[in-house]
């Protein structure tokens, strides 16, 4: 029997229940391979990382079934430790896979996969570290990202198009075309790298580590997931219909050269809003903290129990149906 041991966090209700069953079923696959498998899965976040937790430290590997969301939070478990974090795609948007080049919707491809980056060398890739300020004494709020953190436009439509229960891509064009008609650019302020703080009136304000977001729309083609920086992506000076038509040449690539649109790499961002509507911030798909916070990045904080490579033709495929 190997000596290896993995722990196994499938999310219950990822892709309508489906990850739950392609858990079941790379567990069974990792054991036929003769690895030691504990399912630390639990019916809640909470749950499961407190089981996580009790047994991390006599782990090899976790391995994360579900979606982007459910890949933050095996990295949360893994950041900082030599536990290697394994990635089976098996949610709605997987936008970190695709980044990975993980194959989706393939859980016995996904597991030879696995077991190959188990008797390969550590690849360690960076993380983002999200901290916004507690009120009272309490202590500020931490949490760990890997592919994205949205804190404008893109944040209002993705707790939209959490509502919604359509595929991936038409999910989010739905809720572009929903969030559209009341949406004024923010009035920010930022602070890059310790520098002096800035105004600035934007559509998007994003920072991406992976590239992806929204169900296979590449953001950010140049971002990489171990060069120790993250990609500050603005839109400014652009209407509603100008808007309407930015995201369709996101899918096609073509978004790079839209006046208004910038790209830089950074290492700390710290953002908040001048005055108007409160608005939530959110990293691999999931709810985080009220605007102001910092990201910054964390390099190698992460071991990856997987090849870096370029992103995967299914990239291409998720943009079938784009408007």
């Amino acid at each position: 029997m190997s000596r290896l041991r993995v722990g196994l966090l499938s999310n219950p209700t990822a892709a309508l229940g489906t990850a739950h069953r392609v858990g079941r079923q790379v567990g069974h696959l990792l054991r036929l391979a003769g690895i030691s498998v504990v399912d630390i899965s639990g019916p809640s976040a909470r749950v499961a990382r407190a089981r996580a937790e009790e047994v991390r430290d006599t782990l090899t590997a976790l391995v994360v079934v579900g979606g982007d969301g459910t890949v933050s939070l095996g990295a949360e478990i893994v950041a900082g430790t030599p536990v290697r974090l394994g990635i089976v795609p098996a949610g709605s948007g997987n936008d970190f896979a695709r980044a990975l080049g993980l194959p989706l919707n393939d859980p016995e491809e996904s597991t030879r996969a696995l077991l190959h980056a188990l008797s390969r060398p550590v690849v360690a890739i960076d993380a983002i570290e999200i901290t916004a300020a507690a009120g009272g004494n309490a202590p500020p709020h931490r949490s760990i990202a890997l592919g994205n953190v949205n804190l404008g436009f893109d944040a209002l439509v993705n707790a939209r198009a959490n509502t919604s229960r359509r595929g991936p891509t038409f999910r989010y064009t739905t809720a572009v075309l929903r969030e559209l008609p009341a949406f004024h650019p923010l009035p920010y302020w930022i602070e890059v790298d310790g520098g002096q703080r800035q105004d600035l009136d934007a559509t998007l304000v994003t920072l991406s580590n992976s590239g992806f977001f929204g169900g296979g729309m590449n953001i950010a083609p140049q971002a990489r997931l171990d060069d120790g920086s993250l990609e500050l992506i603005t839109l400014e000076k652009v209407g509603r219909a100008e808007l309407l038509r930015f995201f369709p040449r996101v899918f096609r690539g073509t978004h790079t050269t839209v006046d208004g649109f910038t790209i830089r790499p950074v290492r700390e961002v710290t953002v908040g809003l001048r005055h108007g509507r409160a608005v939530r911030s959110y990293a691999d798909g999931e709810a985080r903290s009220l605007l102001p916070l910092t990201a910054r990045i964390l390099p190698g904080a992460v071991r990856l129990l997987a090849d870096l490579s370029a992103p995967s033709d299914d990239a291409d495929s998720a943009s079938e149906g784009a408007p």
